[in-house]
């Protein structure tokens, strides 16, 4: 059974989250040739006053795979590096990660 992962981005700003979103559609393509899977990306809306931007996104890796060897393998890609030109990394303030158990009767198995 593939290893899912929650991936929460916490950006700086509205304009940050725009900018991240935008990358974020360039990463799957690259991520597949690293064998990470993405099932969904999504943003939550922001209240008036509220100032979180976030992303999520739902991620697999093989279940023969070290996830975070594979996570280490994108991040040092040329793929990667490509993705995130020109994107200030600072705007990122919080990364979290969270490992997911499908249950028996979850679609995603």
């Amino acid at each position: 059974m593939p290893q899912y992962q929650l991936r929460v981005y916490t950006l700086r700003s509205a304009d940050a989250l725009s900018a991240y979103e935008k990358i974020w559609a360039n990463h799957i393509p690259g991520m597949a040739k690293h064998r990470i899977t993405t099932h969904g990306v999504w943003t939550v809306p922001t209240a008036p006053g509220n100032g979180t931007f976030q992303l999520y996104a739902l991620v697999s890796y093989r279940d023969t795979d070290d996830g975070q060897e594979r996570l280490e393998a994108y991040l040092s890609s040329l793929e990667f590096r490509a993705d995130m030109e020109g994107f200030d990394i600072s705007h990122i303030v919080g990364v979290d990660q969270t490992p997911l158990t499908p249950t028996a009767y979850s679609p995603l198995r």
